[in-house]
C-alpha cells in the first residue's frame, strides 16, 4: 500500500452543497431496500457510510428534492454496479462475462428507448429499479436531453466492453488508451448530461454540437476521473488492479509512486486550466449556457470535495488544496 500524501490539486470553484442532502439521503435508502439491490442490511451500511448521495449532492447543489432523489438513486445504483464488477470473483460475476454483459446492456438500454416498465418479480433488483429511475428523470428533461443521455450512456457501455475486455484478459492498455476512454467507461461524461436534467436547465440542441461546448464537457469529464484515480489508486492497488492513471504512468515512466503521483496532479492541474481558459470563450448563445458551464465546474470540485470530506471510500491523506 502507498501510505504517503497526496499534493493537493487545482480547483479554483466554488464548494457548495446541496441543503436536500440528508432528505434524499433517507429516500435512496428506501429505494434500495424496495428494489432489493443489495443483499443483507450489513451490506447496505457498508454502501451508506461511503455517502454517495453527498457527491451528487455537492455536484447538483441546485437541483430541488425530486431530482436530486433521482440523481442519489442513479449513483447509488452504479457504484453497487462497479463494485460487482471490480470485486466479484471473475468465474461467477455476472458482469465480467461479456454475453451477460451485453444482454443486461441491451435491456437497459431498451427500457429507456421505449419507456418500459419492468416489475422486481418480472425483471429483478437492477431492471426494476432502472425503469423506475427512467420513468421519474424522463419528466425532467426535454426528448433532445433524452437522446443525448442515452446516447451518453450507450458510449459507456460500449467503453465498458473495452475494459472487460483488458480485464479479462489481464492485458493493461497504453496510457495513452486509457486517458481516451476512462472518462467514457466511468461514466463522468454521461454525467454532464445529467446535470442538464437534474438542475433545470433548457438550453436547444443545437448548443450541445458547438464544439467548444463538447470540448468543456470532455474537461469536465477528464478531470473529474484523474481526480477519481488519484483518491482511489491505494484501494485499487490493495486489490491488484492497476488500471488507474497513476499506476500506468509508473509503469510507462518507471518511475517512482511519488513522481508517478506528481505527474497524475500534473495532468489533472493543466486540463482544470484549459478549461477555465476555454471557459473565458464561450460562443455567445446565452447566459443560460455560461450558468450551465459554471455548473460544470461546480461538479469538478463537487467531486474532489466528496473524495476529501465525506465518504469513507478511499484511503489517503491529501495535503492543503490548491486554489
Amino acid at each position: 500500500m502507498y501510505t504517503q500524501q497526496l499534493p493537493g490539486l487545482y480547483s479554483p470553484f466554488p464548494s457548495t452543497i446541496n441543503p436536500f442532502v440528508e432528505k434524499a439521503d433517507k429516500h435512496t435508502s428506501l429505494w434500495v431496500n424496495k428494489h432489493q439491490l443489495v443483499p443483507s442490511e450489513a451490506a447496505w451500511d457498508h454502501y451508506h457510510q461511503q455517502k454517495f448521495t453527498w457527491m451528487v449532492a455537492r455536484m447538483f447543489p441546485n437541483a430541488d428534492l425530486n431530482a436530486l432523489s433521482i440523481a442519489a438513486d442513479l449513483n447509488t445504483l452504479l457504484f453497487i454496479l462497479d463494485d460487482q464488477f471490480d470485486e466479484h470473483d471473475e468465474a461467477s460475476s455476472m458482469i465480467k462475462q461479456r454475453d451477460q454483459f451485453e444482454q443486461l446492456v441491451t435491456a437497459l438500454i431498451g427500457i429507456m428507448k421505449h419507456n418500459k416498465q419492468i416489475s422486481l418479480e418480472k425483471g429483478g433488483p437492477v431492471l426494476s429499479a432502472v425503469s423506475d429511475f427512467w420513468k421519474r428523470i424522463r419528466k425532467l428533461g426535454t426528448l433532445g436531453w433524452q437522446v443525448r443521455f442515452i446516447e451518453s450512456l450507450q458510449e459507456a457501455f460500449a467503453a465498458n466492453l473495452w475494459r472487460i475486455e483488458h480485464v479479462n484478459h489481464l492485458h493493461l492498455p497504453s496510457l495513452e488508451e486509457y486517458m481516451k476512454w476512462r472518462p467514457i467507461f466511468s461514466g463522468a461524461s454521461f454525467f454532464a448530461y445529467l446535470l442538464e436534467a437534474i438542475e433545470g436547465f433548457r438550453l436547444p440542441d443545437y448548443v450541445f454540437l458547438d464544439a467548444t461546448v463538447q470540448q468543456l464537457i470532455q474537461l469536465c469529464s477528464n478531470t473529474i476521473c484523474w481526480a477519481n484515480d488519484l483518491f482511489s489508486f491505494n484501494k485499487e492497488l490493495e486489490q491488484g488492479d492497476e488500471m488507474n492513471i497513476v499506476m500506468l504512468i509508473k509503469n510507462k515512466r518507471d518511475c517512482s509512486f511519488a513522481e508517478a503521483i506528481q505527474e497524475a496532479v500534473n495532468i489533472h492541474d493543466k486540463q482544470v486550466r484549459q478549461f477555465r481558459e476555454l471557459a473565458k470563450r464561450l460562443p455567445s448563445f446565452g447566459p443560460e449556457l455560461q450558468r450551465y458551464v459554471h455548473s460544470l465546474s461546480v461538479m469538478m470540485r463537487g467531486n474532489i470535495d466528496w473524495s476529501t470530506k465525506d465518504t469513507a471510500r478511499y484511503h489517503f491523506t491529501l495535503l492543503e488544496e490548491i486554489v
